[in-house]
């Protein structure tokens, strides 16, 4: 449980090191996707501005989510083509000449999709397994042109990766049947990633703790999996929840995929993006197991935590009882771009809170960006 008897946030605003590069403090704007980009997958104008806004807002560094390395007509910002890179180098400059914030791009591949139907990780050709290793490492080596202060992979929610290390990836080739076999493909990409960007350069990857869904990966295994990505080198963990398709019967109305998160989604799509009827720090718990699995096994690897944190007195008190060692935020960033400079200069009560509505995710599902419905109120 986390205590929240003690003032002030020290430990919120200490520094932190991962690999080579030093943080500001252990507050992260967690991948959001904010639908900004425009139809080719290049970054805008109002993408930049919504992403330096949050790093001059107070965050130790922000992590730009979903960020896709395939070729695909995708709704997200893309890296999987050079020509993506001038954007991308702008937006860089800009965090890193008016911010004292990192910026990690959150690389991700997404598997086809149709009405009702998503593919199969078990059904994915060798040959193709091989082609999504190499997007990863040009994708990476793109990131590492533009600027970017560090890399992180999505092995989480309802991408290609998670569906991988799930317990219901049924393979019978090198990439499923065991737990080693589950997380080859991770290790192939860190393999080819660390060639490139080198020892120094921070490399992270999110996960899920739990999926919550029948068949797929709880905290037995998922301590199993944090503990060999601690053993390839990764330099953090963020752990998220959830987010998986398998549950939800809800389908995008403009691509006619299927569509787990709220308002529509399944469970697991709710313990993705908790919303005001569950507890606070509701996911916490998975990446506080995590952390004492990976701490009884000798690694000292940074641990991130996100889900329903709003305030500042909490997200402290998560770090000071030794709960994660850096805590993600995306909603809360989203009604307040502020709310880090806030904490810090003990203006807590100016925090505009989120409310957890997940009216921004509904926006997503009407291909509107993402962002909070009451930001102007």
């Amino acid at each position: 449980m986390v205590s929240t008897g003690s003032s002030g946030y020290e430990m919120l605003f200490t520094p932190i090191q991962v690999n080579e590069l030093k943080l500001e403090n252990r507050l992260m704007m967690s991948p959001t996707h904010d639908g900004l980009a425009d139809e080719e997958g290049f970054v805008t104008a109002e993408a930049t501005e919504f992403y330096l806004k949050r790093a001059l807002g107070g965050v130790g560094m922000v992590v730009i989510g979903a960020v896709d390395v395939n070729p695909r007509k995708s709704p997200h910002a893309m890296l999987s083509d050079d020509r993506f890179i001038p954007g991308w180098k702008d937006l860089v400059r800009r965090i890193h000449t008016e911010s004292q914030a990192k910026v990690c791009p959150q690389l991700i591949h997404a598997r086809k999709m149709a009405r009702g139907w998503i593919q199969d990780v078990s059904d994915l050709p060798a040959e193709e397994v091989r082609n999504i290793v190499a997007y990863f490492e040009k994708g990476a080596i793109r990131a590492l042109e533009a600027g970017f202060d560090a890399i992180e992979v999505h092995g989480a929610h309802g991408y290609t990766l998670a569906g991988f290390l799930s317990l219901r990836n049924k393979r019978q080739d090198e990439y499923g049947g065991t737990a080693d076999g589950r997380v080859k493909i991770i290790a192939d990409i860190y393999e080819k990633i660390r060639a490139v960007a080198g020892s120094g350069y921070p490399v992270g990857i999110r996960i899920n703790g739990d999926e919550f869904i029948v068949g797929g990966n709880s905290l037995q295994q998922t301590r199993i999996i944090v503990r060999k990505l601690a053993a390839m080198g990764f330099d953090y963990i963020s752990v998220s929840a959830g987010g998986k398709y398998e549950d939800s019967t809800a389908v995008h109305p403009q691509y006619g995929s299927p569509w787990p998160y709220p308002s529509s989604g399944g469970y697991s799509g709710y313990r993705a993006m908790p919303p005001a009827t569950m507890p606070e720090a509701v996911n916490v718990y998975l990446a506080a197991d995590l952390r004492r699995a990976l701490r009884q096994a000798g690694y000292a690897t940074p641990v991130v935590t996100a889900g329903r944190i709003p305030h500042p007195r909490l997200a402290d008190a998560v770090i000071r009882d030794g709960l994660a060692d850096l805590v993600g935020l995306s909603r809360p960033l989203l009604r307040d771009p502020d709310w880090g400079t806030k904490a810090r200069e003990g203006r807590e009560k100016e925090i505009v809170r989120c409310t957890y509505c997940n009216e921004c995710m509904d926006r997503l599902i009407k291909n509107e960006p993402g962002l909070c419905v009451h930001l102007n109120e």
